[in-house]
């Protein structure tokens, strides 16, 4: 038995020695991340951001015959101004004008018959029944007739009002179906916009202001005032965004497609959205996205998750998620997580 007790001192002493080598193995907490921070402040009251967007006049229509044929005239071009009632386009009549014929023929024979009818019936030789069947007779042959007569008057292409050719979709000799774009139209009774493409939160923050600066490469450098008249009310199937239209001033120069500027201004929100660098803001996903704020201690750092609103070269705006003065890191952000220990500095000193 004494032999056993200085194996079993030896094999004690062993272990406590390789506990204590685990414990001197243990890597001591990781050394402070250096980070600049920025407070969270309110966001102005409003807030303006510059959109780009093509020059339109207001009214573009497609315009085509209301049947079927050959083309036999275009006397317009691309690019040209055009007057109230002039003649754009027309088609070969041989075959409207033949169908118009036949339809007042058969309209003559059917008022023919419906004369004779009556003249019948009135004196007993002639049932009801076949009096009414004339006169049905009669009012199929007239409607033919009518819509015969629209054909032939739509077999031409008039300009609805003053304005422009935009494009020309068919040339001479082409056979179209009915409804078929042959020209596009624009309309300058209502003169033309500048259509900018914006997003849903800046659709649903934007402030109607009586001027808005605009600028149009293709005109000069000098600004110009216009104004907004539509902010549409659906969104773009493709594209997610909404078009807003501000109506231009006249201006000889210019020609739709043009590319152009505005400046536009949007409510900053309620007075707990806040402003943060864009730096700051991590994980955006569909109006949310996380930030690292520092603690009262500015020691350490925890996520933070925010809803998010514009963005602009400022920063971003954050609707809901953080308070003014709470002071969040602007870098180092992929160094950082949870409880991590950081070096604050302030940003700008």
């Amino acid at each position: 038995m004494k032999s056993v007790r200085p194996i079993a001192a030896a094999f004690f002493l062993a272990l406590v020695a390789c506990s204590s080598g685990d414990e001197a193995a243990k890597p001591s907490e990781a050394a402070p991340v250096p980070i600049r921070v920025a407070e969270a402040r309110p966001v102005e009251a409003a807030d303006t951001f510059r959109a780009v967007g093509t020059v339109r006049l207001r009214r573009e229509i497609d315009l085509g015959f209301t049947t079927p044929g050959r083309i036999a005239t275009i006397a317009v071009e691309e690019g040209d101004r055009v007057r109230k009632g002039q003649l754009l386009a027309a088609l070969d009549t041989t075959t409207v004008g033949a169908d118009l014929a036949a339809a007042a023929a058969e309209r003559t024979r059917a008022q023919a018959d419906l004369t004779r009818a009556r003249d019948l019936f009135a004196k007993g030789w002639l049932t009801r029944a076949r009096l009414d069947s004339a006169e049905a007779a009669y009012r199929a042959a007239a409607a033919a007739t009518t819509s015969a007569q629209f054909a032939a008057s739509t077999a031409r292409i008039t300009a609805p009002a003053d304005g422009h050719i935009l494009r020309r979709f068919a040339e001479v000799n082409q056979v179209v179906n009915a409804g078929t774009p042959v020209i596009s139209f624009g309309d300058n009774r209502d003169g033309f916009v500048l259509r900018v493409p914006i997003t849903d939160i800046q659709a649903a923050g934007i402030i109607r202001t009586g001027s808005v600066p605009i600028d149009i490469a293709a005109l000069g450098p000098a600004p110009r005032a216009a104004r907004i008249i539509e902010v549409a009310g659906r969104a773009d199937d493709r594209t997610g965004t909404f078009a807003v239209e501000l109506a231009l001033p006249p201006d000889p120069a210019l020609r739709s497609g043009q590319i152009g500027h505005a400046t536009l201004s949007i409510s900053g929100g309620g007075p707990e959205t806040m402003l943060v660098p864009s730096s700051a803001v991590f994980a955006a996903r569909a109006g949310e996205a996380f930030v690292y704020v520092l603690d009262a201690d500015g020691k350490r750092v925890k996520p933070r998750r925010i809803v998010t609103g514009a963005m602009n070269d400022r920063g971003v705006a954050v609707l809901a998620g953080l308070k003014a003065g709470e002071r969040i890191a602007i870098t180092g952000i992929s160094q950082l997580a949870d409880g991590s220990r950081v070096t604050a500095t302030v940003s700008g000193t």
